[in-house]
C-alpha cells in the first residue's frame, strides 16, 4: 500500500481531530522516501558506474527506463493517495456539518423541552390556586352552613323557651285556685304539738321545722339560731324539728353555735335524718336530746380536718389548739354513745383505714349515734304550696366535683366529709 493509503486508513482509525497533524507527516515521509529515488535517477543519467575496480562505486542492474517507470509509478500513486485524502477530507467536513446541525437540533429540542417544563410549572401552580380557591370557598360554605344551624336552633330554642313561658302563665291560675283551697284546709285544720311526736310508728313533724341542708356555715348556723328562738318565743313547749335531707358537715364553729343554741332551747330540739348527715352534722343529730332517722339514711363520724401554715413551733401550738378546741365537742359525743375518747378514735380506723366511719341508720340506732329509727314521716305543717323549681333553659349548668370552701374565722376547723366533692380550701 502505498503512503498516502496509510494516511487514509489513520484518518478512518483516529478520527478528524488528528487529521491535519497526520496528513503533514504522512507527507514529509513520503518526500523523504522520493528524494533518494530521484537522486538515482540522476545518476542514471550521468552514465553507468562499474564495480570492478575497488575505488568505484558497483553498477545498477536495472535500466534507466524500469527506474523512470517505477519512480512514475510511485508518483501517480502518490497522486491517488493524495486525490483519496482530499475526497475524505471533504466527507470529513460534511460529516462534521451533519454532527453540527445534529447538535443544534438538540440544543432545540433541550430548549422545546425547557420550555415544556416551564409550562407545567405554570399549569401546576395554577392548578395549586384553583385547589386554595375551592378549600377556602369551602370552608366559608362550612361556615356559613354552621351559622345557619346555630340560627335554626336559637330559633327553634326561643320557640320552646316561649311555649314553656306561655304554660306556665296558663297554670297560674290554676295554681293560685289551688293555693286558695289548701289555705282553707289548713285553716280547718288543728296542728297538735306532742311531746312523743312518733304516733303509731310514724313520725309527724309539725309547723316547727327547721330546714338544715348543705355545708355548715355561719349563714347556716345564724338561720337556725333564730328559728329555734323564734319558735321558742311562740311556744316554750312544743318540739321543734331540725331536718337534715342531705349535709356533709363543715365549720366546727358554726356548728357548735347549734349546739349551743340546742341546749339553750326551753323547747326540745328534735334532729331529723332523712338522707345523709356526716361530719358537723352528724355531731349535730348524735348530740340532740332525740333524733330520727331512716332505716337507709347515712350518718357518717370521723376526726376533723384543717390546714395549718407556719413554722414548727407556730404547727405545734395551732395543732394543739385544734386539738383542745375539738376535743371539747367530739368528747361530748364519745360520752354520748358510751365510749372514751380514744376508743371511738379507735373504732373510726378499726372500720376504716380512712377513719370516715359511716353506718346505715338502723345501725346507727345501735351504735346510740341516734336514738330512733322510723319507717314514715310525714310533714303535718305544710300549710303552703312548695315553689317549683325554675325552669332552666337549654344552657344548663354543667355540675362540678369542685367547691371552693368560705375563709373559716380564727381558731375555726373544718368537720366536713363528702368523697363526691373535692372541697378546696382558702
Amino acid at each position: 500500500m502505498g503512503s498516502f493509503g496509510c494516511i487514509i486508513q489513520d484518518l478512518r482509525k483516529k478520527g478528524f481531530k488528528e487529521t491535519i497533524y497526520l496528513t503533514n507527516k504522512r507527507v514529509s515521509s513520503m518526500l523523504r522516501q522520493v528524494l533518494p529515488i530521484c537522486l538515482m535517477f540522476s545518476l542514471l543519467k550521468a552514465g553507468p558506474v562499474s564495480w570492478d575496480n575497488p575505488g568505484q562505486s558497483p553498477s545498477f542492474k536495472k535500466t534507466p527506463e524500469t527506474l523512470k517507470t517505477e519512480v512514475e509509478a510511485e508518483l501517480i500513486r502518490a497522486k491517488l493517495d493524495l486525490a483519496s485524502a482530499q475526497r475524505h477530507w471533504q466527507q470529513m467536513e460534511h460529516i462534521l456539518e451533519i454532527r453540527k446541525l445534529e447538535a443544534e437540533e438538540k440544543l432545540r429540542k433541550a430548549k422545546a423541552e425547557g420550555t415544556m417544563i416551564d409550562q407545567d410549572l405554570e399549569n401546576a401552580e395554577l392548578s395549586l390556586k384553583v385547589a386554595i380557591a375551592n378549600a377556602r370557598a369551602n370552608v366559608a360554605s362550612a361556615q356559613l352552613n354552621q351559622k345557619r344551624l346555630e340560627f335554626e336552633a336559637e330559633t327553634k330554642l326561643g320557640l320552646a323557651q316561649a311555649a314553656v313561658t306561655y304554660e306556665k302563665i296558663a297554670r297560674i291560675g290554676e295554681i293560685a285556685d289551688l293555693q286558695k283551697k289548701w289555705n282553707q284546709i289548713a285553716i280547718n285544720k288543728q296542728i297538735s304539738y306532742p311531746l312523743d311526736p312518733v304516733v303509731d310508728g310514724v313520725l309527724r313533724i309539725s309547723d316547727r321545722r327547721i330546714s338544715f341542708n348543705g355545708i355548715v356555715n355561719d349563714e347556716l348556723a345564724k338561720d337556725v339560731c333564730e328559728r329555734i328562738a323564734f319558735y321558742n318565743a311562740l311556744d316554750s313547749q312544743a318540739p321543734i324539728f331540725i331536718v337534715i335531707d342531705r349535709s356533709p358537715g363543715g365549720s366546727v364553729m358554726s356548728g357548735y353555735q347549734i349546739l349551743q343554741a340546742m341546749e339553750a332551747s326551753r323547747a326540745p330540739v328534735y334532729v331529723v335524718v332523712k338522707g345523709y348527715a356526716a361530719s358537723m352534722a352528724a355531731i349535730i343529730t348524735t348530740l340532740a336530746k332525740r333524733s330520727y332517722v331512716y332505716p337507709q339514711a347515712i350518718v357518717l363520724h370521723h376526726q376533723a380536718s384543717t390546714s395549718l401554715s407556719g413554722n414548727n413551733t407556730q404547727l405545734a401550738q395551732q395543732l394543739k389548739w385544734t386539738k383542745v378546741w375539738c376535743d371539747r365537742i367530739f368528747i361530748k359525743v364519745a360520752d354520748k354513745v358510751g365510749l372514751s375518747l380514744d376508743e371511738f378514735v379507735s373504732r373510726m380506723y378499726a372500720a376504716t383505714v380512712t377513719g370516715d366511719w359511716k353506718v346505715l341508720g338502723d345501725e346507727a340506732v345501735k351504735l346510740k349515734w341516734v336514738t330512733h329509727v322510723v319507717e314514715r314521716m310525714t310533714e303535718e305543717g305544710a300549710s303552703t304550696m312548695p315553689t317549683p323549681p325554675a325552669i332552666e333553659n337549654a344552657n344548663l349548668k354543667v355540675a362540678t366535683s369542685r367547691q371552693e370552701l368560705p375563709p373559716l374565722n380564727p381558731f375555726d376547723v373544718w368537720w366536713i366529709y363528702d368523697p363526691t366533692t373535692e372541697f378546696i380550701l382558702r
